[in-house]
């Protein structure tokens, strides 16, 4: 059966500059590897708020969610960036994603492949991705791909899909490169193993 490769888009519109980003990402993955693709887009979910409730007591959109999430093997995750920080609304999904110690026995992230993806308006966000992204998941204990993906507001049309080819290509590299990180963390000894410290 094929890993399930999840898009997960921490942008509220839709339209979206990220969305269009994430699904070049899961696209390039889907026509290289044996790999089926999701998208959750959090435009299209009404969450609630994070309250340190456990998992099994989330219903709805909120539940769906997180379901999605604990089912999915690897994951391509975008965000706008907004005063130099991820979106409120996907920073609210991670505050509900257990952990395996607390809220639920599960731990999605831990140990998975993950490609990491951020649009802003300029280049000067760029650091968003390390800065903010990346140490999330180091505390969940996931494997991030080494490279990301950031794109500014030129880079896309009016219709807010991605028209640089550069980066366009860098986006199919980084869904390939997710799903290879995914089958190297499967087959590896010490690679999936170290999952979170604390």
């Amino acid at each position: 059966m094929a890993d399930t490769l999840l898009g997960i888009v921490g942008s509220v519109s839709n339209p979206s500059k990220t969305r269009s980003a994430v699904e070049v990402a899961l696209d390039a993955a889907a026509a290289t590897h044996d790999v089926d693709t999701e998208l959750l887009h959090l435009a299209e979910y009404d969450l609630v708020t994070a309250d340190g409730r456990g998992l099994e007591n989330y219903e709805g959109d909120t539940a769906e969610a997180l379901e999605k999430i604990v089912e999915a093997d690897a994951y391509v995750v975008g965000t706008p960036v907004y005063r130099g920080s991820l979106s409120g609304a996907l920073k609210n999904l991670f505050d509900m994603v257990p952990r395996g110690m607390w809220a639920a026995d599960v731990a999605p992230f831990e140990e998975a492949a993950v490609g990491l993806v951020a649009t802003g308006a300029t280049n000067h966000h760029y650091l968003a991705i390390d800065q903010e992204l990346r140490p999330i998941f180091s505390f969940f204990g996931a494997n991030t791909v080494g490279g990301s993906v950031y794109a500014n507001d030129e880079q896309f049309d009016d219709e807010k899909r991605v028209a640089d080819e550069d980066v366009r290509e860098r986006l199919a590299d980084l869904g390939r490169a997710t799903v290879e990180l995914d089958r190297a963390v499967e087959d590896a000894d010490a690679l999936g193993s170290l999952g979170p410290q604390f």
